[in-house]
């Protein structure tokens, strides 16, 4: 499964780049990323954010919406800036948990690879959160960014 996974993960981030290339209209969007562009990092991080929706949602039936917890006014969007997930679940469960560590850890390592040495000391990427009904309804911990009026997190895939 895991030379499988870093094949997909692999396919996601150069998924990730031709976006990013096609939205700037630029055929060097690596150099753009590994300068800090915002711009390139920002629909990067975004088709990155989407391709991890879909591969959790085929993985699990429990994942029902996935969102892009927005960053702060004050952070600068850097290649080395978490890119953190809001995962809506209707089941949280130990066999979804696992699969998230281990995708986690290998856009990590494949990450590092593309963007090195930027990235070579980075040791978190992909922030994946999980929220249920509860957590969503009640507007508790991350769940409450979603609908938020001041910094919403934004939906990149749902079931």
């Amino acid at each position: 499964m895991y030379a499988t996974l870093v094949d997909r993960v692999t396919g996601m981030l150069e998924l990730s780049l031709q976006y990013a290339a096609a939205k700037l209209g630029e055929t060097e969007a690596m150099a753009l990323l590994k300068k800090n562009n915002p711009e390139a990092l920002g629909y990067f991080r975004y088709r990155l954010a989407e391709q991890v929706g879909i591969f959790l949602g085929e993985t699990s039936e429990h994942v029902l919406e996935v969102f892009i917890y927005p960053e702060t006014p004050d952070e600068e969007v850097t290649a080395t800036l978490p890119l953190t997930l809001i995962v809506y679940v209707e089941k949280y469960t130990a066999a979804l948990e696992s699969v998230v560590e281990a995708l986690q850890n290998a856009v990590l390592a494949e990450y590092r690879k593309m963007l090195s040495p930027n990235t070579d000391s980075l040791s978190v990427f992909l922030n994946v959160c999980f929220v249920d009904e509860e957590d969503f309804l009640g507007r508790k911990g991350l769940a409450a960014a979603v609908g938020s009026l001041h910094a919403p997190a934004l939906k990149v895939w749902s079931r």
